[in-house]
């Protein structure tokens, strides 16, 4: 499970906005808000830089895989 849709929208920010803030694709914070795909430690880090939450509020079920 992800919270990161519910931050975002909380911040007043767009899937692209979001995209732009950490240097990704629109596509790719789609997925990470679906479940589609589990985010890499680099992507959950400016994630969570850009929603000033931490990482473990954005994806809680997924601390373990993220932080190896």
């Amino acid at each position: 499970m992800t919270n990161l849709r519910e931050v975002r929208l909380q911040k007043g920010i767009n899937q692209r906005q979001l995209a732009e803030a950490t240097h990704t694709c629109q596509s790719l914070i789609s997925s990470l808000e679906r479940g589609v795909i589990k985010p890499w430690p680099k992507v959950a880090d400016r994630l969570s830089k850009a929603l000033r939450t931490p990482v473990g509020e954005l994806f809680p079920d997924d601390m373990a895989s993220i932080r190896k």
